[in-house]
């Protein structure tokens, strides 16, 4: 597959799965009419945006909305609308969030044992380097790929624990209902946004790495490059997981009968 081919199968994808991110917006919507319209006018919101942020960055180009993607996107909305017509919002995205939920939870629990190795193998390194004088460069840059693997596929586990780094002042004494109003709009406005302009550029760039099978500079190091940089989409398709459940946690809170009677 050429580095074009992969980057508009990207482009396929990110437009297609626009409107199943969208289903915790809908679940604000009281109308059943428009929640199920909903995916359909928010994938072309988001495409609109999506269009206009490439034609205006200086080194992203704007992506190419083939008529595939645009086709995908449409039965995708179809197909959310009608769900949600006949099973309300709430259960479908309920539905969706648990593999979803269940999935970045194993792969961060996974990723746990990466950090491990990267210890160990840290260990063995210092020890062999300043007691025996032995050096290997593929243990050495053993641990860049432990690292970056772990933070990559560990990062919407943490997202989806509430264990990643928060520096505010509001959020912390906020009431439940103000913390989902923050979750839900920063996850629409920063965490989507990020995960699809991550996904976007970084299809031309891993898919250059494998097309030569980037590898180490150094004869005696791991020739994996390419591999290594395969987990920069499958850290931003983590981080979308996580973000949906997130979102449709805080959906959940701001309709909930309590929510409503404060």
């Amino acid at each position: 597959m050429s580095i074009e081919q992969f980057g508009d199968l990207l482009n396929i994808m990110l437009v297609g799965i626009s409107p199943l991110m969208l289903l915790p917006v809908a679940m604000l919507v009281r109308a059943r009419l428009l929640a199920a319209a909903t995916p359909f006018l928010g994938t072309i919101l988001i495409g609109t945006a999506i269009y206009v942020f490439g034609a205006l960055a200086v080194d992203v180009s704007a992506p190419n909305l083939s008529p595939w993607a645009i086709g995908l996107a449409a039965l995708v909305a179809i197909g959310a609308g009608s769900a949600i017509w006949h099973l309300t919002a709430h259960k479908v995205s309920e539905r969706l969030s648990r593999p979803l939920e269940t999935g970045v939870r194993t792969i961060g629990r996974v990723t746990t044992a990466l950090v491990i190795l990267m210890a160990l193998v840290q260990f063995c390194v210092v020890i062999m380097r300043y007691v025996f004088g032995i050096n290997f460069i593929a243990m050495q840059e053993s641990i860049t790929y432990f690292h970056g693997a772990a933070f990559l596929l560990a990062s919407g586990y943490a997202l989806l624990t509430n264990d990643h780094v928060r520096v505010d002042i509001l959020y912390s004494r906020a009431s439940p209902q103000r913390r989902a109003v923050i979750d839900l709009f920063g996850t629409y406005l920063f965490l989507v946004p990020f995960c699809f302009i991550t996904l976007w550029a970084a299809g031309p760039y891993v898919a250059n790495a494998w097309s030569v099978r980037e590898g180490s500079a150094e004869q005696s190091g791991i020739q994996g490059i390419f591999l290594l940089k395969s987990f920069i989409p499958i850290f931003g398709i983590l981080l979308l997981g996580a973000g949906f459940v997130n979102a449709r946690r805080a959906a959940g809170i701001l309709t909930s009968p309590t929510t409503e009677e404060n």
